[in-house]
């Protein structure tokens, strides 16, 4: 029986084409209001970018330059990482220490998603 040659496993996959490579990526860092770390709050609205060579990385920043960073959607984020690890539903009071936002901030975070929800039933309208 012939040995078989091991096979060296991908390390990263281009986030703009989804080729598969072993090394000579290009990496970013870009702002992006729709990033929440899981853990680190510190990390909050930043978008690591991985690509395959420069062309690639290039179109992804571009991509990211025109979308508008929402410090809405940020906050409204956060909400979600917040709930995701409570043990119980929380009211904003209960959230405002655990997020970090005041209490506006997270009602404003509320009714961005309620726009954005309007815009999802109506199709051809931008989003707020």
């Amino acid at each position: 029986m012939a040995e078989r040659e091991a096979v060296q496993e991908p390390v990263e996959l281009c986030d703009w084409c989804g080729r598969l490579w072993y090394d000579g990526g290009v990496l970013a860092i870009v702002r992006d209001s729709s990033a929440v770390h899981a853990t680190d709050p510190a990390k909050d609205g930043m978008r690591l970018l991985v690509a395959c060579g420069g062309e690639h990385l290039g179109a992804l920043l571009e991509r990211y330059r025109q979308r508008p960073f929402v410090e809405e959607e940020l906050w409204s984020w956060q909400i979600v990482r917040a709930l995701s690890a409570a043990p119980h539903d929380m009211t904003v009071e209960e959230l405002s220490p655990v997020t970090g936002l005041t209490t506006p901030q997270i009602h404003r975070a509320l009714a961005w998603r309620d726009e954005c929800a309007l815009h999802a039933d109506r199709p051809g309208q931008d989003p707020p």
